[in-house]
């Protein structure tokens, strides 16, 4: 081998090594744990400060690794072929040199493929934390350099593929959901600890309407209600905060704190100077289609515990309270003076479930795995079964929607208070198992929709 062809075979190992290099890095640039680069960050490690910075902007640090790599996989293939020329073409006849550079062509494609590609993209995958972290700063020097290259490079991208890219989130609401699974899974979060992050995450896709307490069990006093009055209603409902009404429900005008009333006693003001109005305090009105974050936001904002719910018509749809809201993330909250209530839900046996009628129809789908789809028609199971029935029901009405099997077990008036459901198979195994009851040995267990597509 002459001189030149050791330059050539030189030049083709650097040329490897550094298509070998830009592979590795991309590879690890898109793999990396991005949260462990923020909290690497925000503990003040320089690189994964500048491996963050990266990361904002990937079609800088994509196109510096894949300039590189091109141009040096360009300059390994160029001087394969010259190694080859030199070396074989003076002994073999033309036809065999043809085939030579076939041969060499396969060979040299071959080689590229293992140790510039598919080596270093596993070694990278493997341990593309350290590897991430040791390129960002040589990556960004190098982007820095190459920016002129790179701003042409990208003009002539958005050229041909017009309209800027959609920028994916860096993790959906459904991975999220898997994410949190897993984590439960493997022992990483408790099952309680899973439910409360799902329900903060769900709570944006929340009505107000969903979980406010609907206008026929609103419990409120009246504008001319005496102190006794208003005192035997929070004694016998448990409540600190009443709405007040002037004419009707319709017309809420503030409403009176169980402590404002214990200062009238204590003064030992006489009935007959009791002005309930002096009491007031200001209560505020939301519409019933509002989102629950948003919700939340403004109780804080305005450091409201309880508002009123308007529907449409401008009229009492309902009234929600702090607690409602805090319920749909942590679960149902009693202090000492609520009173004893029966679960909303009671699983009579595997086949078999007792609903109250105001009980939400998506968590009862969630727990059932009904597979019933959506609808603005109705929120709870009683708006259902009226929808369904097309009137409102009186107690012993049923209808069929197989393999599922309804009754209206009680009403109150024109409300639906209580509903039965079975089924011909029978309820979730997690359900079961939750309520206490040991789940059938069946291998042909009825699997939720939304697990028969996954």
């Amino acid at each position: 081998m002459s001189t030149q062809n050791w330059v050539e075979l030189f030049v083709l190992v650097i040329c490897v090594f550094l298509a070998a290099i830009a592979s590795g890095t991309e590879t690890a640039l898109t793999s990396v744990n991005r949260l462990r680069v923020r909290h690497l960050a925000e503990d003040g490690s320089q690189r994964a400060a500048i491996l963050q910075r990266l990361q904002q902007d990937p079609q800088r640090f994509l196109g510096t690794v894949l300039i590189v790599n091109t141009f040096s996989l360009i300059i390994a293939s160029a001087a394969a072929t010259l190694i080859g020329i030199d070396l074989l073409h003076p002994h073999l006849s033309h036809g065999l040199g043809t085939a030579a550079d076939f041969g060499i062509s396969f060979l040299l494609s071959l080689f590229l493929l293992i140790f510039a590609e598919i080596t270093p993209k596993t070694l990278a995958v493997r341990h593309a934390d350290r590897v991430a972290l040791q390129v960002a700063p040589v990556v960004d020097s190098l982007a820095t350099f190459l920016s002129p290259l790179l701003w042409f490079v990208t003009m002539v991208a958005r050229a041909v593929v017009p309209g800027r890219g959609h920028v994916r989130a860096f993790v959906t609401e459904a991975e999220l959901m898997t994410l949190l699974s897993v984590s439960e899974e493997q022992g990483i979060i408790e099952e309680e600890e899973r439910d409360m992050i799902q329900s903060i995450v769900e709570i944006g896709d929340k009505l107000v309407r969903e979980v406010m307490v609907p206008r026929t069990d609103v419990v409120a006093v009246a504008k001319g209600a005496t102190p006794e009055e208003i005192v035997q209603i929070i004694q016998s409902k448990g409540h600190t905060r009443l709405p007040v009404y002037e004419r009707d429900i319709d017309h809420i005008i503030g409403l009176v704190h169980a402590k404002d009333l214990l200062r009238v006693f204590v003064r030992g003001t006489n009935a007959n100077e009791f002005r309930i109005e002096r009491l007031l305090r200001p209560i505020n009105a939301v519409p019933e289609q509002k989102k629950v974050d948003e919700l939340l936001h403004e109780m804080r904002l305005k450091k409201a515990h309880m508002m009123v719910v308007i529907d449409e018509y401008g009229g009492t749809a309902g009234i929600v309270t702090l607690e409602d809201v805090l319920e749909e993330i942590v679960g149902e909250i009693r202090d000492e003076y609520d009173l004893a209530e029966k679960e909303p839900i009671e699983i009579v046996s595997d086949h078999e479930v007792l609903v109250d009628g105001g009980y939400s129809m998506d968590e009862l789908n969630d727990k059932l795995g009904l597979g019933i789809a959506e609808s603005d028609e109705y929120d709870s199971v009683g708006g259902y079964l009226n929808s369904m029935l097309g009137s409102i029901p009186d107690a012993g009405a049923t209808f069929q929607d197989p393999p599922f099997h309804w009754k209206v077990d009680e009403v109150n008036g024109s409300r639906v208070t209580k509903v039965r459901v079975t089924t011909d198979e029978h309820w979730p195994h997690s359900t079961l198992l939750e309520a206490g009851i040991k789940p059938p040995d069946d291998e042909h267990r009825r699997v939720p929709v939304e697990d028969e597509f996954a």
